[in-house]
């Protein structure tokens, strides 16, 4: 089975992201940046490209930065393509365990919302964190 991964964002997040991604977990054949509004040109006709390169078993995992962004509004007609899964609000954490994922079977709606859950408990305000001075029991 074949999994692809595609990051998509306004200028260059996507892009960003995939360098830190390759950064921590090397080089990922299977990840793609798609850096939106950076030329000039509509992103339509890129994503019709890529989608239509796609074999219809390919497994395709889209991350997106804005729910109520354009890209993610460019993108949400895809979530109905099989095997298709689309994820607003993307961050390093859910990516990265994304791609870490194994990939000899499809991932399930019950597997993405995992991960979703997973990467929101990422999403920490450390200011108001409890840390113990020393780490050891008075």
């Amino acid at each position: 089975m074949d999994r692809k991964i595609l990051l998509a964002s306004h200028n260059h997040m996507a892009s960003g992201l995939k360098s830190s991604i390759e950064f921590l977990a090397g080089e990922q054949d299977n990840l793609m940046a798609l850096d939106a509004y950076v030329d000039g040109q509509a992103i339509d006709q890129k994503i019709k490209e890529l989608f239509a390169g796609f074999p219809k078993e390919t497994e395709v995992l889209i991350f997106t930065d804005l729910l109520s962004g354009s890209v993610n509004q460019k993108l949400f007609p895809y979530r109905l393509r099989e095997h298709t899964h689309l994820i607003t609000g993307m961050n390093l954490p859910i990516v990265l365990s994304t791609v870490l994922k194994p990939s000899e079977s499809y991932l399930s709606n019950e597997e993405m919302r995992s991960l979703v859950e997973e990467a929101r408990t990422s999403l920490v305000y450390v200011n108001e964190l409890n840390l113990e001075q020393g780490g050891e029991d008075e």
